[in-house]
């Protein structure tokens, strides 16, 4: 059970809300007592996310490959709220394709989401959370460390977000800024529809264990510094018992 009221008053801006890790870390940053700011494409879906939140939130439909989409969330998140404490970074694409057979378009189509808006979101950011003494999230992958066929673009997305979240980390120490990044393995979310057999996905991890751990690194003392964190299910999904 979450202990309530760990992150009071704390504005969390977590994107990707509308779903899977990005509504499980909405949840339980909610239980400790954190406002949420939740972005992604879909109002409808971020508005089911709002409606289980114990916490007041604001819902921010905006694509996040758009160029003016980090200004806006930061902007709107700063009028609303003045000030951003967190930004946990979720929102993101996985999709397969041979090396061979990836063109520019699915290339960009991944890294533009899971790379490049995670860099501009947190640049623009970088000021309040500086003023907040706050915390980013990285969101990478197991596909960062581990190769599969098939994750050339995912893969390098993930090891991009990897790297880029260990450099953020050592500039914030000195902005007093603390950055984690996470490296799940399978988790069950909308991201693996009709990728995977409901039998392979059962042992997938759960987004609300995956989004509570979250929040619980956020909530640690300041005085811990958190390396990348590798997380996987205690089985191969994919592997029968």
């Amino acid at each position: 059970m979450a202990e309530s009221g760990i992150l009071h008053g704390q504005v969390a801006v977590v994107t990707g809300g509308g779903s899977g890790i990005g509504r499980a870390v909405a949840e339980s940053l909610s239980e400790r007592g954190a406002t949420c700011v939740l972005v992604g494409l879909r109002s409808s879906k971020l508005e089911e996310t709002a409606a289980g939140l114990s916490t007041s939130s604001t819902t921010l439909a905006v694509d996040l490959r758009d160029p003016a989409a980090a200004g806006m969330v930061v902007d709107t998140t700063l009028t609303g709220h003045g000030r951003i404490d967190l930004i946990v970074h979720s929102a993101g694409v996985f999709a397969q394709r041979a090396v061979s057979d990836t063109d520019r378009e699915f290339w960009d189509g991944i890294v533009d989401i899971n790379l490049r808006a995670t860099v501009e979101l947190s640049r623009r950011a970088w000021p309040a959370l500086r003023e907040s003494n706050g915390q980013v999230v990285l969101i990478s992958s197991i596909a960062a460390v581990q190769a599969f066929p098939g994750d050339g673009a995912y893969a390098a997305s993930k090891a991009g977000v990897k790297a880029l979240g260990e450099v953020m980390a050592l500039e914030g120490r000195q902005d007093g800024i603390r950055v984690i990044t996470i490296c799940p393995a399978q988790v069950d979310t909308p991201l693996w529809d009709g990728k995977a057999p409901d039998e392979v996905r059962a042992r997938m991890m759960r987004p609300h264990a995956v989004g509570d751990l979250i929040a619980s690194l956020l909530a640690t003392d300041r005085g811990i510094d958190i390396l990348p964190v590798m997380i996987r299910p205690p089985v191969d999904p994919w592997q029968a018992p």
